[in-house]
């Protein structure tokens, strides 16, 4: 993942306490500039964004502050992670956000302890320098409608006025009956006449202005549908990039159980993803894998929880190709893959990384079967091999490594079984991992750890 000005912050808050923007910034203001803090998340752990000063002072957060304390409270360690967001944007209503880039007085506004309410304003609050070209339209549509909202008002005063002088008219030109009476008809005829002509012109400057009010309405209300439109498309965009930013931090870790595994320390020159299914796989059915190649990480999600449980506490810290093995739960609770997001172009494409969907046909067991898998020792179970294959030699083919001592069983189904003990653990998981599922004399060799080693 490229390295940029902004951080992912995990917070462990298991007692789900209160934490505010201003806590946040007075921890980390310490060790380089923040410019913006946007809290997305808040359950047992809280996701933070962090955008800092430049790129340099987003690495030292990540080298000084992983795996700090917040507030000096144990329960609320911190994890720092490198996020491929360019910058940190909230929308107007956004008040999980706040912005300390603007002056002295908002950078050392940690003082305050009522932070929650603050957002970002549509007009005083962006930074020009900052912002997106999306911004800036933004902007300019919400003058327009101030500017529309101006001439609405000057105009609805105007056909009150109207209003009035129509009424007004309109009584004038009722001439008394005492009028007809002491002048002559054609002045009264010609006095009717100018205030129909007055009338007239008043109902056209009237139906103008009703015309315009109307347009000034609707092209207002397409402003602000445009807003809302430009709103709800920032917002998708922004959870987009986060999800994706969480489903490529593989090796973020937690206390809390989850079906989803990690497991790090491999040698990526010579594993691969068939491999490590094949050691994995013992511990229970897998749904998907991912292994990223570069950074010698596995994920896998298995079916069931206590398929994960098994895993962890029978592989980790266990010695596979001269590595040991760390294996934890991971936070993520399922995992997402990032076919869509690369096509769409909002995630650079991961070259290194290797993927596996499980199927029935994949699953070692049977969804109904109750199993208790053994511990990685130095005794393989191979399994379902026919009459051609019950002596050393056949199998010989398929050592890399010296055997100490072997035992073949014989089932009266016709599907035996043998026993191959090896000098190291070690050894015994190379083997199985290379050869478990590989098909001999019309056969799929199945392997596992024997539960009685010899």
């Amino acid at each position: 993942m490229a390295l940029t000005k902004v951080v992912l912050l995990c917070i462990q808050n298991k007692k789900q306490l209160t934490i505010t923007h201003d806590q946040i910034y007075k921890h980390f203001s310490q060790y380089g500039q923040i410019e913006k803090i946007l809290i997305f998340e808040k359950t047992q752990i809280w996701k933070v964004f962090l955008e800092t000063k430049n790129k340099e002072t987003a690495q030292n957060l990540i080298k000084q502050c992983n795996n700090n304390i917040l507030n000096m409270d144990n329960s609320l360690r911190m994890q720092l992670y490198p996020s491929n967001l360019e910058n940190v944007t909230f929308s107007d209503s956004n008040s999980a956000g706040k912005d300390y880039s603007k002056s002295k007085e908002k950078r050392d506004s940690y003082n305050s302890t009522d932070d929650e309410q603050t957002s970002v304003g549509s007009q005083g609050e962006q930074n020009p320098n900052g912002n997106s070209t999306k911004s800036y339209q933004q902007q300019n549509i919400q003058q327009s409608i101030y500017q529309y909202q101006q001439h609405l008002q000057q105009r609805l005063y105007e056909q009150q006025v109207l209003q009035m002088r129509l009424q007004t008219q309109s009584l004038d030109l009722q001439v008394p009956d005492y009028v007809n009476t002491i002048v002559s008809a054609q002045w009264v005829d010609q006095f009717v006449q100018l205030g129909k002509l007055l009338q007239s012109q008043y109902l056209l400057q009237y139906q103008l202005i009703d015309n315009y009010i109307n347009y000034i309405k609707q092209e207002s209300a397409n402003a602000l549908s445009e807003i809302h439109n430009q709103q709800r498309q920032q917002q998708l965009q922004q959870q987009l990039q986060i999800n994706n930013t969480l489903n490529q931090i593989y090796h973020v870790e937690q206390e809390e159980k989850s079906r989803v595994i990690v497991a790090k320390s491999f040698d990526d020159s010579v594993t691969t993803i068939d491999m490590l299914y094949n050691i994995f796989s013992i511990y229970g059915n897998i749904d998907k894998m991912v292994y990223q190649k570069d950074k010698s990480t596995l994920l896998v999600e298995y079916h069931l929880q206590k398929c994960a449980d098994q895993c962890i506490e029978k592989l980790n810290n266990v010695v596979f190709q001269g590595q040991t093995l760390q294996i934890t739960y991971s936070i993520l609770q399922e995992i997402t893959f990032l076919d869509e997001l690369e096509e769409l172009g909002l995630v650079e494409k991961t070259f290194y990384e290797e993927r596996f969907i499980g199927s029935e046909a994949t699953n070692r067991y049977k969804p109904k079967n109750s199993f208790v898998a053994a511990s990685p020792n130095d005794t393989i179970f191979l399994m379902n091999l026919s009459d051609e294959l019950l002596n050393i030699e056949s199998i010989q083919p398929l050592l890399e490594t010296e055997f100490v001592d072997y035992k073949f069983y014989e089932d009266p189904k016709q599907k035996h079984s043998c026993a191959l003990k090896f000098k190291t653990v070690d050894d015994a998981m190379y083997f199985l991992a290379k050869n478990h599922g590989k098909v001999m004399a019309d056969r799929k060799i199945l392997m596992t750890f024997s539960k009685k080693p010899m």
